[in-house]
């Protein structure tokens, strides 16, 4: 990813975290393109989360990704920064977007 992307995604947490404390991030969370829809996240998600009761969690992700799974999944968009992507020579806008969690 971009420095761009980064550096959104570490003012997003540092602001957050003045607020709040996190024991941890939801880091590199991905179903194989061919699958998705099978319910395989759901899967992976709902064991991971037998481990993290007690746990404040955030994770990173943007509207270039499937970020309504964590919507359903009851995670709440925490915060967002507008940011760009080169895409070849072309400038793409993306959203980057923090999300959190308490169970």
């Amino acid at each position: 990813m971009s420095d761009q992307y980064s550096n959104a995604n570490t003012t997003m947490l540092a602001k957050y975290k003045k607020d709040h404390a996190v024991d941890g991030e939801l880091n590199f969370f991905l179903v194989n393109g061919e699958i998705v829809g099978k319910g395989v996240g759901s899967k992976l998600l709902s064991e991971a989360e037998k481990d993290l009761q007690g746990k404040h969690i955030y994770l990173y992700t943007d509207d270039g990704s499937t970020f309504q799974f964590y919507d359903k999944r009851g995670f709440t968009r925490v915060g967002e920064k507008q940011i760009s992507m080169l895409n070849g020579t072309d400038s793409v806008p993306l959203t980057a977007m923090l999300y959190a969690k308490e169970y």
